[in-house]
């Protein structure tokens, strides 16, 4: 008896965590090593990882980490359930809002052997296996994984599976140079609820026989996966097929907002799907992507049941480019007449047979180039962007052009208001989405309004151009908060935390955009 109530004690004991723990990681720390303070850090993120229970987190500092120190390649750091992972950190730091993830990189790096030969990295960098919690890694540039051709060797950055039972939320993280000769070249999920915010993937490969260049949806042993992607850019990523996305087997649900896909290559597609049970892309473009062959798409959805539906709203697509010298497909290609896209500007691709979406689409209240039979409430006009790319028909980086448009453009106040999701609040560079009574067709919302020298409104956000300075107030005691600056394009130049209501500014001349919590949007213009 006294056995089983020591046994009942002892199990009960186990499914209660202790008081959490946070622990400290600085590659530099000459301290005594506990891992309980900045000054006595661990120096290495492993050993964080080895120690950590249910409900502590990890702040890691600037530096470079590698997931061992020899040369054993299926060696990862492996996430732990219930644990939240931060980088970015400069060491001083007694808040997450207090980093300055760019200045301070923290590096998981993935060349653990001869310096600059990939053929020894390690095959993962980061793995997440059967997380049955919501779990965060936040603040990470994640690079030069190498997982060649072979079973069980995908997703160099990050190969993450069977975590239906939980959500991996990766969060302000650039993905660069990672590679799989078979699947996910920076992303390999399997039965796997995954959502990224904030994140970049850049220059990473699938190799010539491989699928999904960024991120690959696999085995969906256990269960279908679901995929958010929010505030992302997908750029410069190659595969055979789906450079940037390839949902190899059914999603569950796929969720995409305010996502850039620029600037990416592959004989086969740049995104490619399947089949889901539902699948949103929405506030985002697709420019200055190009394929080579026959039967290629830049946009590929393979799902044909009425049950499966794709909803592209508010998206802007245009300038990308099939290079085979006879294309026989369109840029935008679905099967089945059951998915649509609304609100939207589909212009300067390259077409087959004069189109530049396949005939059983369902379009409304859009630019289509060329027009779209059965389609409702079509304009096919030039959509007048700002500043786009002028050069010969091949890759760019979109993010160096401006692709808002311009006050005479037809794509103005032309969209369908009740097409517009409630949840769907922001543009891509993150204005709000309806201005002016109606809704834009495309990515961004204009409302022809910028900040001038002297301030004309006395509301508590706004831009002094005379002093270069971004003046703000927060509600509550003292004026403190979270400040970010992006391009119009979305890209993410500057997050610091504002300690007062006048934060200075170094800004080349342009517009941009400013987001504050409490605060509306505000678009204003250096000159």
């Amino acid at each position: 008896m006294f056995r089983l109530v020591l046994s009942i004690l002892l199990a009960l004991g186990a499914a209660v965590p202790s008081h959490a723990t946070r622990y400290y990681v600085d590659a530099g720390a000459t301290g005594s090593a506990t891992g309980l303070s900045w000054a006595n850090a661990f120096t290495g993120l492993q050993e964080a990882l080895s120690v950590v229970i249910p409900g502590d987190e990890i702040w890691v500092a600037a530096g470079q980490y590698k997931p061992t120190t020899g040369t054993n390649r299926t060696i990862a750091f492996n996430l732990r359930n219930g644990v939240d992972v931060y980088g970015g950190f400069a060491g001083t730091e007694t808040h997450p809002d207090e980093r300055d993830i760019a200045g301070n990189p923290t590096v998981l790096n993935g060349d653990i052997g001869e310096p600059g030969t990939s053929g020894d990295n390690s095959r993962s960098v980061v793995k997440a296996a059967n997380i049955n919690t919501a779990i965060i890694l936040d603040g990470f540039r994640i690079m030069n994984g190498y997982s060649q051709s072979g079973s069980s060797y995908d997703g160099g950055g990050l190969n993450v599976q069977h975590t239906l039972n939980g959500n991996l939320l990766v969060r302000n993280c650039t993905f660069v140079n990672n590679y799989s000769g078979t699947y996910g070249g920076a992303i390999y999920m399997a039965a796997a609820n995954l959502t990224l915010e904030r994140c970049e993937f850049n220059s990473n490969s699938a190799g010539t026989g491989g699928d999904g260049g960024a991120i690959y949806n696999g085995n969906n042993n256990g269960g279908y996966s679901t995929l958010e992607v929010r505030d992302c850019v997908f750029k410069n990523n190659t595969a055979r097929r789906g450079a940037s996305i390839h949902g190899g087997l059914d999603f569950d649900q796929l969720f995409i907002d305010r996502c850039i896909f620029t600037n990416n290559t592959s004989p086969l597609s740049i995104f490619e799907v399947d089949g889901f049970a539902g699948a949103v892309v929405r506030n985002s473009y697709f420019i200055g992507n190009t394929v080579n062959g026959s039967t290629s798409n830049i946009f590929r959805v393979q799902a044909s049941l009425a049950s499966e539906v794709l909803t592209m709203a508010n998206c802007t697509f245009t300038q990308n480019y099939n290079l085979y010298a006879s294309p026989g497909s369109e840029m935008i290609r679905v099967y089945g007449t059951h998915h649509r896209i609304v609100n939207s500007i589909v212009y300067g691709n390259t077409p087959y047979a004069g189109r530049q979406v396949s005939t059983g689409m369902g379009i409304s209240s859009s630019i289509v180039q060329g027009g779209h039979g059965g389609g409702t409430a079509i304009i096919d006009a030039d959509p007048l962007f700002t500043a786009p790319h002028t050069g010969a028909p091949g890759n760019f980086d979109a993010t160096l052009y401006d692709y808002t448009v311009q006050p005479g453009s037809p794509a103005v106040n032309a969209g369908e208001n009740a097409l517009v999701n409630p949840s769907s609040v922001l543009d891509l560079a993150g204005a709000p989405r309806i201005q002016g009574g109606t809704v834009d067709l495309g990515c961004y919302e204009s409302d022809g309004t910028v900040s001038v020298p002297e301030p004309m409104w006395p509301g508590p956000w706004y831009y002094d151009a005379g002093n270069q300075e971004l003046h703000l107030a927060f509600s509550g005691a003292g004026v403190q908060g979270t400040v970010e600056v992006f391009t119009l394009d979305g890209r993410l130049l500057l997050r610091t935390y504002a300690r007062s209501g006048i934060l200075p500014l170094n800004l080349r001349p342009g517009l941009y955009v400013a987001r504050a919590a409490g605060h509306a949007p505000l678009r204003f213009m250096v000159p």
